[in-house]
């Protein structure tokens, strides 16, 4: 039984007793006890809120205990959630931290592939630069010289083939020599040789004998006097054989 159930018991008869005594000297308000009972009940009574005492003390001590224990329990959820979200914090911030220096580095990876090709784009096209302008001095060199040297292998040519044919045909006695002296045309041969060109033996005559007033003829006299020539052959103007001046030195196309 508990401290209340028997506080409950000890009012009840502590009643009881009040309403079986007997009344003191006829009054209404005074009754006769018994007194041992009155202090056994008293006494029992004060057992009784002892006890509810400490059952109200220990309900109490258990309620705090209690809410001393869900107190931390509570603190213990908000630690332990609170230390995962910073560890999940950490762990996503890390893990950001190595994605960025990844795609630097990738980056990085790409900037100097690109420059790598964009130095050697750039190297390659200067060599090529280069290469093609050492072609292009060669290639006007080589053409300058192809050029001088077509233009007076067909001069010599053209004027050996006469002579040899007014020679054949006997008719360097109607020839109306020039007035000056005609040049004597020679061939070098080293520098044929030496360009990798091969000749005739033919193309070594000399001009022959003709003569004149003057010493000798300029190559821009003979440049001059050959364009002009050319350009009387394209109109197809026939010339008559014998003609005097320097257009007689290249005689008729063939």
């Amino acid at each position: 039984m508990g401290a209340q159930d028997r506080t409950e018991k000890v009012l009840r008869d502590m009643h009881v007793l009040f309403s079986k005594a007997q009344p003191f000297e006829g009054s209404t308000k005074n009754v006769i006890v018994d007194k041992n009972a009155m202090m056994d009940l008293l006494k029992e009574l004060n057992s009784c809120m002892y006890d509810m005492m400490e059952e109200h003390e220990l309900t109490v001590k258990s309620r705090d205990k209690a809410n001393r224990e869900m107190q931390k329990q509570g603190d213990d959820i908000v630690f332990e959630a609170t230390r995962k979200a910073e560890d999940i914090y950490a762990a996503s911030i890390m893990y950001t931290d190595k994605a960025l220096d990844n795609l630097q580095e990738a980056l990085k990876e790409s900037q100097d592939a690109v420059s790598k090709i964009y130095d050697e784009a750039i190297k390659k096209i200067k060599e090529e630069t280069r290469a093609v302008k050492t072609n292009q001095i060669e290639l006007k060199s080589h053409l300058n010289d192809l050029i001088d040297t077509q233009k007076y292998l067909r001069l010599i040519d053209e004027e050996n083939m006469r002579l040899l044919r007014e020679k054949a045909e006997g008719s360097e006695e109607d020839f109306d020599a020039p007035k000056y002296s005609a040049p004597e045309i020679r061939i070098n041969k080293d520098y044929f040789a030496q360009a990798g060109l091969a000749i005739d033996d033919d193309q070594d005559l000399s001009a022959g004998d003709i003569s004149g007033e003057e010493n000798g003829i300029s190559s821009e006299d003979l440049d001059a006097e050959y364009f002009k020539w050319q350009e009387e052959e394209s109109k197809t103007e026939e010339k008559k054989p014998g003609k005097k001046g320097l257009g007689g030195l290249f005689g008729k196309k063939h």
